[in-house]
């Protein structure tokens, strides 16, 4: 078992009302490290969450306080669907959640991944606007595709969901 760690910016954290690990003490692989972020749309609660490794990421919206209180079975759920929506295999999404043990949280440690779910929130929050006056919904699931299809210069493979689907293959 590994440990899932969600390393979350401090309104975030007032918001799960959770005791935060030190995060020198970080023990997770790399691949199962998450930076977390609440924003709000339209005046609902939403969290890009964005993974360490290979800045894919996606939007929660409309969270309440039930969805807080149980924050890291939920994280492991949208994981897995996305994921699917993406075109992975059942097979390695499994493969990848089968080994995540109990969640740890954290303040966020890397200034580079905080620019870049700046970034993500502000195209999400763009894309939503669109889509709301296009087709007066707002689009979620097409927004989470189109977020991991945008270059991350920082990623040898350039895209977020290419790097998912390479580190899931390798794991």
């Amino acid at each position: 078992m590994v440990f899932i760690t969600f390393q979350c910016t401090k309104k975030l954290i007032a918001e799960l009302k959770v005791t935060v690990s030190d995060k020198e003490k970080i023990v997770s692989e790399p691949l199962y490290r998450w930076h977390a972020h609440l924003f709000v749309y339209q005046r609902r609660k939403c969290v890009l969450v964005m993974n360490n490794v290979t800045r894919y990421n996606f939007v929660m919206h409309g969270l309440k306080r039930e969805d807080f209180n149980r924050f890291d079975q939920l994280v492991k759920e949208k994981i897995a669907e996305n994921l699917l929506a993406e075109g992975v295999t059942q097979t390695l999404i499994e493969k990848y959640l089968q080994n995540v043990g109990e969640a740890t949280y954290t303040e966020t440690s890397d200034r580079s991944i905080l620019s870049q779910m700046n970034d993500m929130i502000w195209i999400a929050q763009d894309d939503m606007d669109r889509n709301m006056r296009e087709s007066n919904e707002l689009g979620i699931d097409q927004v989470n595709r189109f977020l991991n299809d945008y270059i991350m210069t920082k990623l040898p493979q350039l895209f977020p969901r290419q790097a998912m689907l390479e580190a899931l293959e390798n794991l």
